[in-house]
Order: C-alpha cells, then structure tokens, then sequence
C-alpha cells in the first residue's frame, strides 16, 4: 500500500509541475509568480545556495545573489532565502563589509574582489524586509552595517549631497550606473543609518536622473556615465570597457521608479517613470519593436531584442501607456511566452526580469513588501 500510495503521490507531483509548466495554472498573478518562481529554483539556485548563469560558465555574481533573495522575501521562501544568504557570506563577503561581484566555480574562489553597488543594494534591502517578513531581527542589524558599509566606500559628494557610484572601484573616476539608484530601499536606509543622509542621496538621483531625461524628446539613460563634483552628467570617454548605451542596466530604471511611485507615492518617482515610458513608448512606435541597445538619443544600434524589456517597462507602461502594456502581456509576457522561457536554462536575466515585471505590474509586491513603520531599527 505504501508503493502505491507513492506513486500515486509521485504522479500527481508530476501532474501539478507539467501543469505549471504549459501555462495551465498561470492565469492569475500568484499562479505566474509561483511557477516562474519554481522554474527559477529548479533551473538557476543551486543546492549550496549559488545563482548561477549559464551563459557566464556558472559564475555567480552579487547580484545573482541579490535577485534571489530580495524575491525568496516577496515569496516568502525562507528557507530559500536562508540557503542563498549563507552561501553569499562564505563565499563573497569582503573585509570592509561589501561583497565581492564575481565568483568563480572554475577555482571555487573570487574572481573579481571588487563590488557592485546594485548588489549591495539589493541584498541591505532584502535584509531589512527580510527582518520583518520571517521575524529576524538580526537581519536588521546586517542590513544597517551593510548600508554604513555602502555609503563609506562607494559615496561620492555631488553638489553638496553625495550619491553611491557604481562600487568601490568607480569613486576615483567618479562613474555612477542610474539603475543603481533605488528610491524605495534609500527611504529605508535612512531609517537604518540615521547620519548617512539618504534623503539627500535620493535627491541627487533623481536630479541626475531629470538630466538624462531632459537631454531630448527620445532621451534614454544609458548604463554608466561620469558625475562631475557639481552634479552635471557626462558620457564616459570613447572606447571605455564600461556600456555607454541604454541596455541591459539601464532598463532596470523603470522598474525602480516605478515601484517607488507605487511604494512611496513620491511625485518625482511617478513623473520621472512617465517621462522615461513615454520615450520608450515613441521609440517603440516609430520602429515596432523594442531592441536591445540604444545611444542616449534613442538610435537603435542592434536588431536583437530580450523579453527582459519589455518586463522591465511593464509596471511604467501599465500605468502611463496601458496599449502597450496589454499588446505586451498577450504577446512577450503572455502564457506561452512564459512557458517557453520555463522550458530552457539559458536566460537567467528573462526569468528575473519576467517575474520582476509581472509582480510589479500587478500590484503583487506591494501587497507583500511590508511597511517601513514595522521596521526595528537596531542601536548602533
């Protein structure tokens, strides 16, 4: 009886995952969440905890790292986020409390020591929701030093505030990334690091972010730029290694402002995600597709396009040009879409990015993102 009562269990398991994974359950938000969800542990987070891409020969980066986190608190998966914190302590922590970016399983040591300040990011982030979401104070704490950590070795003063540049390599050279700007995770941090004026950091991202946006009718901030001592943006020299194109990081913009005009209902937010969804909206309609690297003037220069993309417009557009939005969900976001990306293990970032964009679109991740009154600011 208990062979049969396991097979019985074994088919029914088999049943629920092909199910999941032909797009029959993903009708509803929660039901796209969890199988994008369950996709992404089977396919990219590893046993010991380690994100890994493919398409980087198995590297794991702070950000990897941070992704998975940040969504096991919204999914409220703690033992998903227990494994991968863990693993991001043994295997990328720094003497001066950032996080090394890149990990080599090659060597089974760092490959790069220096950081990405979006990581760190994200993970002080995850921390501080995570204290409230599973009831663990001490996340809090690590989050606090995290943050003290942030502003002392990646701040860079910018008329008469200061901002994080793009790690603790970019300070010298003064190079920022703006989609390493998070309004709603910076509300936080002031909360955690009383003296680290974070409200002047938010401040002097979204005037660098208006100047990106006021250079012209299809203006697109691209991934890294310079930042003078007075606050003017200008474009890295040419033939640096660093993107000078709107891209892959640039993307993420939206998304970040449009889930702080969500979260926070800062007007700045909410106009800014407006204005940058608008020009994606006249690039897109003047050459029907939306492709994968633009100059700051929105020329195309590439024919290939990303479902990440459009997921990363998706809350923006939902808001500010629902046609899009909508052509998008029936097409690059829709059920078979989805099933399709579930189905291989080559697009590390469109599986982030799908679920990225669907949650926030949905209203998904302000239902689950707790509220900063409830968070238990450690003493220092």
């Amino acid at each position: 009886m208990r062979t049969i009562a396991a097979g019985v269990l074994l088919v029914l398991a088999l049943g629920a995952s092909t199910a999941c994974r032909t797009g029959r359950t993903l009708r509803t938000p929660d039901a796209r969440l969890d199988a994008l969800w369950s996709s992404y542990l089977a396919t990219y987070v590893q046993p010991s905890g380690a994100v890994v891409d493919p398409l980087r020969d198995g590297q794991v980066s702070s950000e990897a790292q941070s992704y998975a986190l940040v969504r096991a608190v919204w999914m409220r998966d703690r033992a998903t986020f227990t494994r991968v914190l863990a693993w991001t302590d043994a295997h990328l922590d720094r003497p001066d409390g950032l996080h090394a970016w890149l990990w080599d399983p090659a060597t089974g040591r760092v490959r790069d020591a220096n950081t990405a300040t979006d990581g760190d990011i994200e993970i002080a982030w995850a921390l501080a929701l995570a204290s409230i979401a599973f009831d663990e104070p001490e996340y809090a704490s690590r989050a606090a030093a995290l943050v003290r950590a942030i502003r002392m070795h990646t701040g860079i003063p910018v008329a008469q505030a200061w901002c994080p540049s793009a790690g603790n390599w970019a300070r010298a050279e003064r190079i920022v990334n703006l989609s390493y700007f998070y309004p709603y995770a910076f509300a936080w941090f002031a909360r955690l690091d009383p003296e680290g004026r974070w409200d002047q950091a938010a401040d002097a991202n979204y005037r660098l972010l208006g100047q990106a946006l006021g250079a012209g009718a299809l203006a697109l901030p691209v991934d890294f730029a310079m930042v003078s001592a007075d606050g003017a943006l200008s474009p890295l020299p040419e033939g640096h290694m660093l993107g000078r194109t709107f891209s892959f990081d640039s993307i993420r913009i939206a998304w970040r402002l449009e889930l702080a005009c969500q979260l926070q209902r800062d007007p700045r937010a909410c106009n800014l995600s407006a204005t940058l969804a608008r020009h994606v909206e006249a690039v897109v309609a003047r050459d029907g597709r939306f492709v994968t690297s633009y100059d700051a003037g929105g020329t195309p220069l590439t024919t290939q396009t990303s479902l990440s993309f459009p997921a990363a417009f998706l809350p923006a557009m939902t808001r500010v040009v629902p046609d899009r939005a909508r052509s998008w969900r029936a097409r690059e976001l829709g059920d078979e879409a989805l099933d399709q990306l579930m189905r291989v293990d080559d697009r590390y970032y469109d599986a982030n990015w799908a679920w990225f964009g669907l949650a926030a679109a949905d209203g998904v991740l302000v239902r689950r993102t707790p509220s900063l009154d409830r968070l238990r600011v450690p003493v220092p």
